[in-house]
């Protein structure tokens, strides 16, 4: 799982060295729920990967659950960050240019962390209510960078048909989870036709 590396600490202000401290701690709850999942993660072991305190977690964060979704956002924000900047050095346009890029997201083993996290949230109230407010974010934001690719997204009709095509990704996606070394993106191709004569058929207005 790509992680991002904190600024140097030469000559750092205490702001400065407060957010790469953060920066490291979102790093290594990354690795460590990669590595074990939510159940198997603690902040100890999170705080030893960082070289950072149990204090400076608990000034941070607070708590596990807030620790995980903070690191949940990052990593998609920076995630939907690269992918904006891979479309201002090659633009591409187009609803099949848009569920691409929009695939991206699901077919690595991020989102089988993240799906991991949302079946934890089942019976953790405040780790629910935290991953409901990034996955909040995340959704706006995925819904925006589609739009830019594909403007007919962003009608009504092409938004219930990026929910349909996302819901989609979704369920693909999970086959991960049991079948490890499953082609994914082969299959992909495959339901890709199928996503956009659906597209088409449900903004026929905007074609």
């Amino acid at each position: 799982m790509t992680t991002e590396s904190p600024p140097r600490a030469v000559g750092r202000s205490q702001a400065e060295r407060t957010a790469a401290s953060r920066l490291e701690l979102l790093n290594a709850a990354l690795e460590v729920l990669d590595e074990s999942g939510f159940a198997g993660l603690t902040v100890a072991d999170v705080c030893k990967r960082a070289g950072r305190t149990v204090g400076t977690h608990l000034h941070q964060f607070g708590t596990k659950a807030a620790l995980v979704a903070a690191a949940v956002d990052a990593l998609a924000a920076r995630r939907i960050a690269d992918a904006r900047a891979d479309l201002e050095r090659e633009p591409r346009r187009g609803a099949e240019a848009a569920l691409d890029v929009v695939w991206q997201f699901y077919a690595g083993p991020t989102f089988v962390v993240a799906l991991e996290l949302w079946v934890a949230a089942r019976t953790n109230p405040e780790l629910r209510e935290h991953l409901l407010t990034v996955e909040e974010r995340i959704d706006r934001e995925g819904v925006a960078l589609a739009a830019s690719i594909a403007p007919e997204l962003a009608t009504p009709a092409g938004a219930l048909a990026g929910r349909y095509a996302v819901a989609t990704m979704r369920g693909l996606a999970m086959r991960r989870a049991l079948y490890v070394d499953a082609d994914l993106d082969a299959e992909w191709r495959s339901l890709k036709p199928l996503l956009l004569t659906t597209l088409t058929a449900i903004t026929p207005e905007e074609h």
